[in-house]
């Protein structure tokens, strides 16, 4: 004896619905991609703009200090609102806390190596064939190529050029780092490198308020050039990220304590804060609370490589 029809339907609709999730599941299974796979950045430069106050960058409404970061670099990348310093904020420890994730109250003044290794070691361990370069005005930021730390001290070391001649050298004007930039961009490619320009900081101290107001805009014409040849150059132009900030900002008063910095007011920890990439949002501005050490977590992430014992986060917001 047959069975009725209606279990016979019944039955059918069964084995459909059966079949159809088993081939989700297989679907499911067998299509895992790790998400490094999609991020077209193979190069990234960090470019930080000495001591320059947010006031007198982004959080000036005119932008008029900033005009090449304004009209030419944030109309094709993301400007953060709301960046800031939330460490030590003085030069060393700001440029370590971007170059490491973590912050620690490393001596300003050139004498002490980072007790944990920089981005830079950890990127050469793993990308031993790439090329990597840390390029600033001021000499003591050599520092930030090694670190005391005994499973690392003076192996997987980047290249640098700070200061006239090296640790102990003195400062040297921020055209003279530019060339050197332009020289090793052209000749070497380098996959990663930190940029800085000494200059906002180095005037402000001299309590100079129109000589700090103007080596902004002279950072930023200067920024402008790299921009460039980073859009100009068959090699980097569509493969590189950039990274613009400061170390730290300056005390809040212009017309008088502007000379100083180093306390947590907000002249101090508020920065200017842009990136500008193939794999970053276009012409947008945020308010994402974010921080110095959200830089480097950021950047071992899309050149994908291990940056261990942070406490920065990806800013998963700058991606398109």
């Amino acid at each position: 004896m047959h069975p009725p029809k209606k279990y016979l339907i019944l039955i059918l609709i069964s084995y459909l619905i059966i079949g159809f999730f088993t081939s989700c599941s297989k679907t499911t299974t067998t299509t895992t991609t790790s998400p490094t796979n999609y991020y077209k950045t193979e190069n990234v430069i960090i470019i930080v703009m000495d001591g320059a106050r947010y006031s007198e960058t982004w959080g000036e409404p005119t932008h008029s200090l900033i005009p090449s970061i304004a009209n030419n670099i944030a109309p094709k990348g993301v400007i953060n609102n709301n960046f800031r310093n939330n460490g030590t904020t003085s030069t060393s420890p700001g440029h370590l806390a971007i170059c490491s994730g973590q912050y620690y109250n490393l001596n300003n003044g050139g004498g002490q190596l980072p007790p944990f290794p920089t981005m830079f070691q950890y990127f050469n361990e793993k990308y031993p064939t790439k090329n990597s370069w840390i390029i600033t005005s001021k000499d003591k930021l050599e520092v930030l190529a090694n670190t005391s730390h005994t499973s690392y001290n003076n192996l997987h070391l980047p290249n640098t050029n700070c200061g006239i001649n090296g640790m102990g050298s003195g400062y040297r004007a921020d055209d003279i780092t530019l060339n050197v930039v332009l020289n090793v961009f052209n000749t070497q490619h380098p996959n990663l490198t930190l940029i800085n320009f000494r200059e906002p900081d180095f005037t402000a101290h001299s309590n100079d308020s129109i000589g700090y107001i103007k080596q902004i805009s002279n950072v930023d014409s200067l920024i402008n050039i790299i921009f460039n040849f980073v859009e100009n150059d068959s090699i980097y132009n569509g493969t590189t990220s950039i990274f613009i900030t400061n170390d730290h900002g300056r005390h809040d008063n212009l017309n008088g304590g502007f000379a100083g910095h180093g306390d947590s007011c907000e002249g101090c920890r508020h920065l200017l804060f842009c990136a500008y990439g193939p794999d970053f949002k276009e012409n947008v501005v945020i308010n994402t609370p974010r921080e110095q050490i959200d830089i480097a977590v950021t950047i071992a992430e899309i050149l994908s490589f291990n940056l261990p014992n942070t406490n920065g986060q990806i800013m998963q917001e700058l991606f398109k």
